[in-house]
């Protein structure tokens, strides 16, 4: 049986407690999974955009994108990941402590792949990140 590599995740989140929640949850998770971390959307699009040119196996598999951060902002990263041709086969879900339907429908009509709105409780925390991993990588499953 073949060890199966890992899917890599891109936390981008200026709160260094939701990145290290988020990742324990992954690290918990039913995946193996490198999660790597850009604290702010100028930050993640420096990052991604470099990998895009080369078709780099270090691209992420997933990007978990906050709404509301300093310097450039998760909907307007979001848009231009989808803007970009290199980009835009990324799947993309937005996570914000905001339940604002218009927050959620503004991120939809961006190109999000999902909304998670960061629950107060840990362990639904953990829940809604479990999900949206077995989705990915183990229903949609990455191309080989």
């Amino acid at each position: 049986m073949n060890a199966v590599s890992p899917y890599r995740v891109l936390v981008v989140d200026d709160d260094a407690g939701d990145v290290a929640l988020v990742s324990q949850a992954i690290g918990e998770g039913p995946f193996p999974c490198i999660v790597e971390r850009a604290r702010d959307g100028i930050e993640a699009l420096e990052r991604l955009r470099p990998l895009s040119a080369d078709a780099d196996p270090d691209m992420p598999h997933l990007v978990l994108l906050d709404i509301n951060m300093p310097r450039k902002g998760g909907i307007q990263v979001l848009e231009e990941i989808r803007a970009d041709p290199l980009l835009n086969h990324l799947p993309v879900v937005v996570m914000s402590t905001s339940t604002s339907q218009w927050d959620v429908a503004t991120a939809y009509r961006a190109g999000a792949c999902g909304y998670i709105a960061k629950p107060m409780e840990i362990d639904d925390l953990f829940r809604a990140i479990h999900g949206v991993e077995t989705y990915w990588f183990g229903v949609v499953r990455r191309p080989e």
